[in-house]
């Protein structure tokens, strides 16, 4: 019996030891993390006529994700060409009652403008004219800083031929000796 009883201590004392090593030397098992998953929002119906609505529930609702939308750049705006702009000051410049016709050539920041005023715009008239004219062209292309106005019709022809060069193409250096000339008979003290 005392034999029997130390072959069961020891094979309880193995079995232990064995059911320890075996389950104290496992790596233990780490949850899993929980996945997101997207809850769809509850809708309720509508109310009845007549019927009060209870007051919403006080549920934390989990933010559903949103992917940033696409951005797709500007395009850059082109530059319009010099000769499109003058031809709008122009027809804005001819729309002035006091004025037949106009046309504009522009270098830089400088709009050189030639009228042909009618008949009836004579002496401190035609300064009030030159005025509004000025002051059109400004409201017209907020580029342009410098107004040189003329009613000469020696001038008128030549600017209405250099705007006709550079409108069918030809750069403006083709033309600056003849802009320079044309802005010191508008204005000598310039």
């Amino acid at each position: 019996m005392k034999n029997s009883k130390k072959i069961f201590s020891i094979l309880l004392a193995l079995i232990m030891a064995l059911s320890i090593s075996l389950t104290g030397c496992k790596a233990s098992k780490k949850p899993s993390p929980t996945r997101y998953t997207p809850t769809t929002p509850r809708t309720t119906p509508a109310p009845s006529p007549g019927m009060t609505t209870p007051a919403p529930s006080r549920v934390p609702t989990t933010p559903t994700p949103t992917t940033p939308a696409p951005t797709t750049p500007t395009p850059a705006k082109k530059p319009v060409p010099q000769s499109v702009r003058a031809a709008k000051i122009a027809s804005n410049v001819a729309k002035l009652p006091e004025v037949n016709k106009a046309t504009v050539v522009i270098s830089g920041n400088t709009a050189i403008v030639g009228i042909d005023m009618k008949a009836s715009v004579q002496g401190t008239h035609e300064t009030q004219v030159k005025k509004k004219v000025e002051k059109t062209v400004r409201d017209t292309d907020k580029g342009i800083k410098n107004v040189s106005v003329t009613s000469d019709p020696d001038l008128y022809t030549r600017i209405n031929n250099i705007a006709k060069g550079i409108a069918a193409g030809r750069p403006l250096s083709e033309f600056t000796k003849q802009i320079t000339e044309i802005l010191k008979r508008i204005t000598p003290s310039a």
